[in-house]
C-alpha cells in the first residue's frame, strides 16, 4: 500500500526548517539545499510545494504573521474591559518566548526589511508590511473605540494611537534583539504601555 503523505504537515515542516535556517545564516545566505538538510529531504521535494526560494521567503514570513497573531488572540480574555485586553495583547505581541519563536526572531528583521524594499511591488502581497500593520491595528482600534465610548479613555485619534503603541512594541523588541542579555524585555513594555494608557486615560 502506498503511503499517504500528509501535504499540510510536510508543507509546515519545510516552512519550519527553513526558519530555522534563515535564523542561523541569514536570507541571503540561505540556499535551497541548506533547507532541505535541515528537513531531511531532498531539494526536489521542496519544489513540490514552494516553486522559489522566493516564495518559501515569503511563506514562512506569513507563517510566523499567522502564529504571532494567533497566540496574541488566545490571550486576550473578552471577559475583561478594553484596557486590561489592550494590555494582554500588546505583552502577548512582545512574549517571544510563549509564542515559542525566540529562535526564530532575528529573521523579523529581514522580513521588515524585505518588506519595505517591497512596498510598491503588488505581486508581494504576503510580504506587504501595510498589511501587517493594519492587520495589528485592527485589533488595537477596537478596544481604544470601546475605552472612549465607556469614558475610560479620552477622545483621541485611535488610528494615531493605534500605531504608536504598535511602533513601542516593535521598538522595544528590536532593542531586545540588540542586546537581550541586558535588556528585559517584559518590564521594558509593562512601563511604555503604562506611559501610553496614563496618557489616554480619563482622570478619575
Amino acid at each position: 500500500m502506498a503511503k499517504v503523505v500528509d501535504k499540510d504537515a510536510k508543507r509546515k515542516h519545510i516552512l519550519r526548517s527553513a526558519m530555522r535556517v534563515f535564523a542561523e545564516k541569514g536570507v541571503a545566505n540561505t540556499k535551497m539545499t541548506d533547507i532541505a538538510q535541515a528537513a531531511g529531504i531532498g531539494k526536489g521535494t521542496i519544489y513540490e510545494y514552494f516553486s522559489s526560494r522566493e516564495e518559501l521567503f515569503e511563506s514562512a514570513f506569513e507563517y510566523l504573521l499567522r502564529k504571532i497573531k494567533a497566540m496574541m488572540v488566545s490571550q486576550i480574555d473578552e471577559s475583561l474591559g478594553p484596557e486590561d485586553r489592550l494590555r494582554q495583547g500588546f505583552l502577548a505581541y512582545l512574549d517571544v518566548a510563549t509564542m515559542q519563536i525566540e529562535d526564530f526572531v532575528e529573521i523579523l528583521l529581514d522580513f521588515w526589511a524585505y518588506g519595505i524594499r517591497n512596498k510598491n511591488n503588488g505581486e508581494n502581497l504576503a510580504l506587504d508590511i501595510r498589511t501587517r500593520y493594519q492587520e495589528l491595528r485592527d485589533l488595537t482600534i477596537p478596544l481604544l473605540e470601546e475605552g472612549i465610548q465607556t469614558g475610560l479613555f479620552k477622545p483621541h485619534d485611535t488610528y494615531l494611537v493605534a500605531s504608536a503603541i504598535i511602533a513601542a512594541g516593535d521598538g522595544l523588541l528590536l532593542q531586545w534583539m540588540a542586546d537581550r542579555n541586558n535588556f528585559n524585555l517584559k518590564k521594558a513594555a509593562q512601563t511604555i504601555l503604562e506611559v501610553i494608557l496614563r496618557g489616554i486615560r480619563n482622570a478619575t
